[in-house]
């Protein structure tokens, strides 16, 4: 019998992967804006693979200086700069190098097809793994697949897999991690493996590290003491390096201090900076909620997968996805400096949709017939919308990090006078 299981989470996941690569495939030439098919801080990343490529190096000035910039960015007045020139007059990009690097094969290949294309593997490579680990939490193998396919093609997943941003490579990390502790609770090579794999995570973003930290505790707490001191052993190597680097490439632990908006602050003074308890609390629930940006209002199925949260606790897995969520949470609300920006709904929160599959599952598992029937619901509802969303960016109506919650479908405009609209670019709401 455990054979058959294992064989069939196994041919599960072979089948979610390919599933979500073919789908995301239309994700593919949604523009981001009307000027340029990419924004935001999405070309920035991509001109460090390039100088990566091109120069071996981290400098931007030649990618500037030659326009070569103009492979990947069409916009008809070029690429701004989003920073300033460090002492030693290098130019470079205000964000961590950990996606640029992972970047290279796909941009070497194909440009910015090529890192699409990659993208999206990764992004159906995530939940083919979540999926794994769901199927070995709750025992219900098909559940588990249906659950988790409907969380993928929800919208902010769907736009995701091929936006040029760190959220999703960071979930393929998270769920790699969790997928470790969960097969090789104890021993050295367990505290080595998983401290290898969460040293990614600040690489990607050091707004991840809270991610890191919450799992590496959960993971330390319960384990063996031989893993436990080789979790922390290689975890300091890891974090010394990291320091290391980051002073040599930006003069800071982070790389905000070479962005034009943060330019000559200390890494504490950002922080400082991003953190407005009272003006920012209301993102606990307008995270979920917002009319334009609210994650359940463009996929009213995680609305029931957050019924779910509380089974969670009946598990160890469950537990540090509960810690993951809650970290995610507590970032996405009190340090992003917007949860609002020229990027599509739920950036702050998307590293983490993976996870909502467990909870869904185990919402459903517990309350049979009726929590089936209304699931199946709201999971075809969020597929609706995924799919006018991304008819309406193929035919041009809306793009999406600019105007996607002035879709006209009727699909998407019903359920939209349940939502509040925290109108929010003001000092009262960001």
């Amino acid at each position: 019998m455990a054979f058959v299981r294992t064989h069939s989470k196994a041919f599960g996941a072979i089948a979610m992967f390919a599933l979500l690569a073919t789908f995301y495939l239309l994700s593919i030439d949604l523009r981001a804006s009307r000027q340029a098919s990419i924004t935001g801080d999405e070309p920035f990343y991509l001109l460090t693979t390039q100088s990566l490529i091109d120069d071996g190096d981290f400098d931007l000035r030649n990618q500037y200086e030659q326009r070569s910039y103009e492979r990947f960015f069409d916009h008809p007045d070029g690429l701004w700069q989003q920073s300033v020139p460090t002492g030693d007059g290098r130019l470079l990009s205000p964000h961590n190098p950990g996606l640029s690097l992972y970047l290279i094969p796909g941009f070497a290949i194909a440009g910015l097809v090529g890192v699409q294309v990659q993208l999206l593997l990764s992004a159906a490579l995530t939940f083919a793994l979540i999926f794994v680990l769901v199927a070995r939490t709750s025992e219900r193998v098909g559940l588990s697949w249906l659950c988790t396919l409907a969380i993928a093609v929800t919208a902010t997943p769907f736009i995701y897999a091929t936006e040029i941003y760190p959220e999703l490579p960071a979930g393929l990390v998270v769920v790699s991690a969790l997928l470790i502790a969960a097969r090789f609770p104890r021993g050295v090579g367990a505290g080595v493996a998983l401290a290898l794999v969460l040293s990614l995570l600040p690489w990607l973003g050091v707004k991840y590290a809270p991610l890191a930290i919450a799992m590496a505790l959960f993971f330390a707490w319960h384990t063996d003491r031989r893993s436990r001191v080789a979790l922390v052993a290689i975890a300091a190597l890891s974090a010394a390096f990291y320091a290391w680097a980051h002073y040599e490439l930006f003069g800071a632990l982070t790389p905000y201090s070479v962005g034009t908006v943060h330019a000559g602050q200390s890494s504490t003074e950002v922080l400082g900076n991003h953190i407005d308890i009272r003006t920012q609390a209301y993102r606990l629930y307008g995270i979920f909620i917002d009319r334009r940006f609210g994650i359940g209002r463009w996929a009213p199925l995680l609305f029931i997968a957050l019924a779910g949260v509380p089974l969670l606790f009946r598990y160890r897995t469950g537990q540090t996805v509960a810690a993951l969520l809650g970290a995610q949470l507590f970032m996405g609300t009190f340090v992003a400096i917007t949860m609002m920006g020229w990027w599509f709904p739920g950036r702050t929160m998307v590293t983490v949709i993976p996870l909502f599959a467990l909870p869904l599952a185990l919402f459903v598992d517990r309350y049979g017939r009726a929590a089936a029937l209304v699931t199946s619901t709201a999971a075809a509802y969020s597929l609706a919308v995924t799919l006018v969303l991304a008819h309406a960016g193929h035919t041009g109506e809306v793009v999406i990090a600019v105007d996607p919650f002035d879709l006209s479908s009727p699909v998407y405009r019903v359920i939209s006078p349940l939502f509040p609209n925290y109108t929010s670019w003001s000092t009262e709401t960001r």
